[in-house]
């Protein structure tokens, strides 16, 4: 029998606080990704552009001139530098979906028995990765269909911008502002309702040991079968992840007080809350 919502909170931060090591895979993940970033980006843009480091050193003294001066350069190894964003893009996927697998397994172990540990996170996470990572093409790939509501207000401007760089008349602009304002906004409820519907993907896929479409589809039905639980979860954990951005304004120290409490407190919190709403069901 499902618990409610409140013993599911109460008991979730219970576990975490007997378990703090929930928020290790997150901690490894945001260096890793963070180190790949900066590494395969960085010298793809030391290799190409050596001349355009020393402002990535010293920032606060960046002038326009030698900027626009290197922008022939820039605009040349742009290939290689999309190239080489898009390979650590692609492996930060891979990371972020091992150690969300290890951290969703952690949260199952402590669930169920109380404790968890290292060894949990690298059994779940070397086991469910690919699946993990999978599903998450599937679903952002719905997410992505959701341009289709910016088509009418484009196909309505398209025959237009055959005079650019000039701007479409004002009458065209005025009847296409609203028709891409309104596009817009359909887009971005559909990505908020898709990501409510299969976020207990990733949770049926590590917990029930499933592939990837299979994972899709029980997260799908499990949000079906528990509609008003997985959207009050889903509210709290929207609130929540608001609240390292109340420290943020803290001169000095708030990003990082911000950042430290995203990835020791909430991240591992909503991750243990959905992990025991999908276990209790």
């Amino acid at each position: 029998m499902t618990e409610d919502i409140g013993d599911i909170i109460s008991k979730g931060f219970d576990t975490w606080k007997n378990n703090l090591n929930i928020c290790l895979p997150f901690v490894f993940s945001m260096v890793i990704t963070s180190a790949l970033l900066i590494i395969i980006i960085g010298s793809a843009v030391f290799v190409t552009i050596p001349s355009l480091v020393p402002f990535f050193s010293n920032p606060s003294e960046i002038e326009p001139g030698p900027i626009l001066d290197l922008l022939p350069k820039i605009f040349q190894s742009m290939g290689i530098i999309i190239t080489a964003a898009i390979i650590a893009i692609i492996l930060s996927l891979f990371v972020n979906a091992f150690f969300t697998s290890g951290a969703i397994g952690m949260a199952k172990e402590a669930t169920k028995s109380g404790k968890t540990n290292l060894t949990d996170m690298k059994e779940y996470g070397t086991k469910k990765f690919i699946s993990l990572f999978s599903s998450n093409i599937i679903i952002g790939l719905i997410t992505f269909a959701g341009v289709i509501f910016l088509i009418p207000g484009i196909l309505y401007i398209l025959p237009n911008l055959s005079s650019f760089p000039n701007l479409p008349p004002d009458d065209v602009l005025i009847a296409a502002i609203p028709l891409l304002g309104l596009g817009f906004l359909a887009m971005f409820i559909h990505m908020i309702v898709i990501s409510l519907i299969f976020f207990p993907s990733q949770f049926a896929i590590v917990i029930d040991d499933l592939g990837a479409i299979q994972g899709v589809k029980k997260g799908f039905r499990f949000f079906m079968d528990h509609k008003i639980d997985a959207f009050l979860l889903f509210i709290i954990m929207g609130a929540v992840m608001m609240v390292p951005g109340l420290f943020g304004s803290i001169p000095h120290v708030g990003g990082i007080l911000s950042l430290a409490i995203s990835v020791i407190v909430i991240q591992p919190l909503v991750i243990i809350w959905w992990s025991r709403l999908y276990l209790s069901t």
